[in-house]
């Protein structure tokens, strides 16, 4: 079975845009941990300030009172920015965002009762003992919460880390064993594609090798195809839009040809592109004639030494074909339809359009006459139409309907 090279390259394609993606929520993983070391320090230095400004001399209040608000203003600061690290946390934010703003929330509440535990304990003068005992329970205490609300933080921070290097292990052994299919998959494949290449290189007319693709074996074909007849120069045996035999050309190639011995399998396939007219309707002329002129080409690089390719209506496209047994010969007219059918048509508006052709396949005898064989494929080309189309119908599947 012959592999197609955009498939080929398709899948690499695939596997390799799979890298990137992972490769990108391995490079998140990378920058979150990054700030999470600015976290730690965030956390660690609203640590240090609280603990500086509880440890403050009351003894001299106007020299505390200075202290105290800048230190309250440096922790406001740290507060806000550690916010904006958070912002950054991107897998930890995805995981648990909830939880990461109820934890913010109250560290932000915390750190307000510790200002106004602290402003209150510095800011006055005058106290009694009984609520100089009081200010100074309520400061110790929003002292201890927020060193509690910042340990929790940090504790559970240690629990994401490890979490965080749990993803970074899987996507790194994941992408590591993607790189390693990758790696002896494209291998494989190029070395088909190559082998394919040095076959043409030195292939010739007399020996044509066995190719593994599709797009070499039609390069091949195209190397060594006779798609108009040399000694016409009679313009009117050219079909003027698709380059090939026009019906006249296409009879007189094959008056040419008739009395040459063919030891082969014989057979005329008649074609026809399905809903051509609907497609006209749709898109217009000028496509509908893109659509005949590409496939038109694209049928003559299938042909060999032997067969003849026409044009002989407007929407039928005729080819004599030769080859060593019946199933090599309805093969490669199989390989025509579906070549017609995995190539891409892009409509005027950019849209793309499918394209497919249906066929009819009858063998020729070397006593019949040609137009009697192919009025008959055009009848088994009728009956594939009628069964839905882009298929190729053969004679014998049809004896009964004909007669």
């Amino acid at each position: 079975m012959q592999n197609s090279i955009s498939k080929m390259f398709g899948s690499i394609k695939t596997l390799v845009t799979l890298l990137i993606i992972l490769s990108f929520l391995l490079l998140l993983t990378i920058v979150s941990e990054y700030t999470s070391f600015f976290k730690l320090q965030n956390l660690q230095n609203e640590k240090e300030i609280a603990t500086t400004v509880y440890n403050l001399d009351r003894s001299d209040l106007d020299l505390a009172n200075i202290q105290f608000r800048g230190k309250n203003t440096l922790l406001r600061h740290e507060g806000n920015a550690l916010k904006g690290y958070y912002e950054y946390d991107y897998i930890n934010n995805f995981s648990k965002k909830n939880n990461y703003h109820n934890d913010l929330t109250k560290l932000q509440n915390a750190i307000n009762i510790f200002n106004k535990a602290a402003g209150d304990w510095f800011t006055q003068e005058s106290l009694s003992e009984e609520q100089q005992q009081d200010y100074s329970d309520t400061f110790a205490e929003a002292y201890q919460y927020l060193m509690q609300q910042i340990n929790t933080l940090i504790v559970k921070n240690f629990a994401f880390e490890k979490q965080r290097f749990q993803i970074q292990l899987a996507l790194s052994a994941v992408i590591f064993l993607l790189l390693i299919i990758l790696y002896f998959m494209s291998s494989s494949r190029f070395k088909i594609v190559q082998n394919d290449f040095n076959a043409l290189a030195h292939s010739d007319i007399d020996n044509i090798p066995t190719f593994s693709t599709i797009e070499a074996e039609a390069v091949s074909k195209h190397l060594n195809r006779s798609t108009k007849s040399a000694p016409a120069k009679n313009p009117a045996y050219t079909d003027k839009l698709t380059g090939i035999n026009s019906y006249k050309g296409f009879i007189n190639e094959y008056n040419s040809k008739k009395n040459q011995k063919l030891d082969n399998y014989t057979a005329v396939c008649v074609f026809a592109i399905d809903k051509l007219s609907e497609i006209e309707m749709q898109y217009g002329e000028a496509f509908s004639a893109v659509v005949i002129e590409k496939v038109g080409f694209m049928m003559s690089l299938y042909g060999q030494r032997n067969d003849i390719i026409g044009r002989t209506d407007r929407n039928q496209f005729t080819i004599f074909i030769s080859r060593q047994d019946k199933t090599s010969a309805i093969n490669d007219c199989e390989l025509i339809r579906k070549s017609i059918e995995e190539t891409p048509f892009k409509s005027p508006d950019g849209t793309s359009v499918k394209i497919t052709l249906s066929g009819g396949f009858v063998q020729k005898m070397m006593s019949q006459p040609l137009n009697e064989v192919m009025s008959k494929a055009n009848k088994v080309l009728s009956m594939s139409i009628q069964h839905g189309g882009n298929r190729i119908a053969q004679l014998r599947d049809k004896n009964t309907a004909l007669k």
